[in-house]
Parts: C-alpha cells; sequence; structure tokens
C-alpha cells in the first residue's frame, strides 16, 4: 500500500493538516495538499492510496490549476476546432458543422466566461427549462445537444472529472411534431401559384420534388443532373444524397416530376444557348450556370401567400410525402424507406393515418346502419 501521511500544523487560527506521500519512483516525500479539517483530509488520503496503488501520480497543483482554470469559452473553442476538422476530412457535413456553430453563439452569451467546473447539473436544467418555457422544447434540445458536446469534450480531455450533462435526457418534442400535410388537390394550387413567381422556372420542380419524393430543402438544392437519369425505364431514376443522416435513396420519378424535369432541362439549354452563358457547375435547382442556389426562401413565402397558405414551412413537403403514401395504401415501412428515415421511430409520428384508408369492416358497419335508416 502507498505511503500517505497526515502532518498537523499549528496555525494562530486553529490546526492544518499537510497531506504528504512517498513518490514510489524516488522514494521522497512530497506535498500534496493542506486542509483545515482532518476528516477532508483523511478523504484525500484514501482517494490519494486509490491513485498510487494504481501506479499513477496525483495532479500537481499547476496541473490541478491548469485544469479547473478552463471556462466554458476554452472548452467551446475545443470543440469548434474538432467540427471544422471532422467537416475537412468529411466525417461531418459542412452544413451541420455550421449548425453546431449557431446553437454554440447562444451558450457563449451565457457560460463563456464560467469556469467549466463550476457549471453543476441544476445550472443546466435551470437553463434548459427557462429556455423550454420562453421558446420550445425543440430549441431546448437543439441547444442541449451541443451543451453535451462541451461537456463531454471537457471529460475527455480531462478538464473535468465528472459530466454534469450525463444523465440529463432530453425533452420530449411530440406535441412540438409538425404533421402539417397537404391533400393531392392543395398541391395543385400550390404549384398553379409557383408558376406566378419570378421563380416560375425552379420553384415548381422544387416543390415537386418535395412532395411526389420526399426531397429535403437540401436535397433539392444539392441535385445535380449526374443523379437524374431520364432514359432509364420507362419514368427514369432519381438519386437523393440527405447530409443530415448520411442516407441515400433511389427513386423512379414520378409523371410530373418527369415533365417538370425535361422542361427545366430544355429551359436550360436555351438559356445557356442564347445567352452564351459559361457553365461551371451542374445543379438542377440552380443558377442559370448550374452553380447552387444559396435558397429560395423568398419565393417560396410569395408562393404560400398568393394562395393565403399559413404557417406551412418547405420542409412539411415531406410530410405531405409521407402522409400520401400511407393514404394511398402504403405502410409505415414504405414511409420510411421512401423517405429515408433511419429507423420506424422517425416515421411513427404518421401512424395515426393508417386507419383512414380502405377498411372492408368498416364499409360493412356503415352497410349494417344504413339498413336502419
Amino acid at each position: 500500500m502507498a505511503t500517505v501521511t497526515i502532518a498537523a500544523r499549528s496555525r494562530i487560527n486553529g490546526k492544518s493538516y499537510v497531506v504528504q506521500y512517498l513518490d514510489p519512483d524516488t522514494g521522497r516525500k512530497k506535498y500534496h495538499a493542506t486542509f483545515r479539517r482532518r476528516d477532508i483530509a483523511q478523504q484525500e488520503v484514501n482517494k490519494l492510496r486509490i491513485i498510487l496503488d494504481d501506479g499513477h501520480l496525483p495532479e500537481t497543483k499547476r496541473k490541478r490549476k491548469e485544469r479547473t482554470g478552463k471556462t466554458f469559452g476554452d472548452v467551446a473553442e475545443l470543440c469548434r476546432d474538432e467540427w471544422q476538422r471532422r467537416a475537412q476530412e468529411g466525417d461531418l457535413s459542412p452544413k451541420t458543422a455550421e449548425d453546431y456553430m449557431i446553437f454554440l453563439k447562444p451558450l457563449l452569451k451565457h457560460w463563456e466566461k464560467e469556469l467549466i467546473a463550476t457549471i453543476s447539473e441544476k445550472d443546466i436544467l435551470d437553463y434548459r427549462a427557462a429556455l423550454a418555457e420562453r421558446k420550445s422544447k425543440v430549441l431546448s434540445n437543439r441547444r442541449m445537444f451541443i451543451v453535451k458536446q462541451v461537456f463531454g469534450k471537457a471529460k475527455k480531455t480531462g478538464i473535468i472529472k465528472e459530466d454534469p450533462t450525463a444523465y440529463i435526457r432530453y425533452l420530449s418534442e411530440s406535441e412540438h411534431e409538425r404533421k402539417r400535410f397537404m391533400s393531392p388537390k392543395e398541391v395543385a394550387k400550390l404549384l398553379n401559384a409557383a408558376t406566378k413567381t419570378r421563380a416560375k422556372h425552379y420553384l415548381p420542380l422544387a416543390i415537386l420534388l418535395a412532395v411526389e419524393h420526399g426531397a429535403s430543402k437540401q436535397e433539392v438544392l444539392d441535385l445535380k443532373w449526374e443523379d437524374v437519369s431520364l432514359d432509364v425505364g420507362e419514368t427514369g431514376i432519381i438519386r437523393f444524397h440527405r447530409t443530415k443522416n448520411n442516407m441515400n435513396r433511389v427513386q423512379r420519378i414520378m409523371p410530373r416530376t418527369y415533365e417538370a424535369l425535361v422542361r427545366r432541362r430544355d429551359f436550360l439549354a436555351l438559356k445557356r444557348r442564347t445567352r452564351d452563358i459559361k457553365v461551371i457547375d451542374d445543379h438542377v435547382v440552380g443558377h442559370l450556370d448550374g452553380s447552387r442556389l444559396g435558397t429560395f426562401k423568398a419565393a417560396w413565402k410569395q408562393t404560400c401567400a398568393l394562395i393565403g397558405l399559413k404557417d406551412f414551412h418547405f420542409h412539411d413537403n415531406r410530410h405531405t410525402f409521407c402522409s400520401n403514401i400511407i393514404r394511398a395504401g402504403g405502410s409505415l415501412k414504405h414511409a420510411k424507406e421512401m423517405i429515408g428515415h433511419k429507423t420506424l421511430r422517425m416515421t411513427d409520428r404518421y401512424s395515426h393515418l393508417e386507419s383512414g384508408g380502405e377498411n372492408p369492416i368498416q364499409d360493412s358497419l356503415a352497410v349494417l346502419y344504413g339498413a336502419t335508416s
């Protein structure tokens, strides 16, 4: 067993207790720490014996100061460096890394200069509760994910010994899940409105890619002509890659989407020829030179306003896709595979629609009730 001792020292205002140990390498007595109470000194002696018996040396005072002196901002900087490195290596998409940075900013405003070792589980839970009440549980969970990343990095690098976020679970978001979707007639109205905007040459196609193929905005903006094969089979095939979950999927092209793709191809060819535009990239829904569009948010808002559609996000078109798969007689498994969800739990929000399709028992019940009228 390692040799660790307590030496009492007389002071003007009482005693102090000095903990010392024998260095197993040199055999010399070394100072470890000083305590005002003997019971606390004894607790440190017990911890120190375990460390030495495991073949390790205790932290020096300087090391301990370096470790405990790190702020939340210091560790956040380590996380930022890691996200940027992973994005460069392709392990993390640039968009995801950018989102992490965005969610980190308000956390830095709140905790940047605080010593990370002094931030307790209660502090984190109080912050989460206030944010959930003031904003939403969804936003609270997004920031909590980043908080967990920062504290996880602090523990991994030895800055803290215990992670206060380890047992904090995410809040339930079920009541915040967006379940809005459009019927086929409403989709037709939306497409007609899109043809009356300045984005009429690409926005109807973007909408069709979302409602008929479940494409997210990122998938629409990233889609290239090399991902579209119009001459394969009777309908052609299209490939999507979702960077959020690194999922790939291939689908047959729906008739309206096929027609919109042909129109887009012909329109681009005409404009490039007549305006002598140099092609620099291959994006389907992009600028005339093929470069990627940054967004089409303004065009989307204008389209929704034309038909009086309020609080309907472009992402809700993915819900329209999934919902209409179920309404057309498909299963949750069909919806999961076609939309590119990793787990069936993510598609479970559409389970209530499964009972809304054909039901021979309900048809018979209607006949039975009809006989009594």
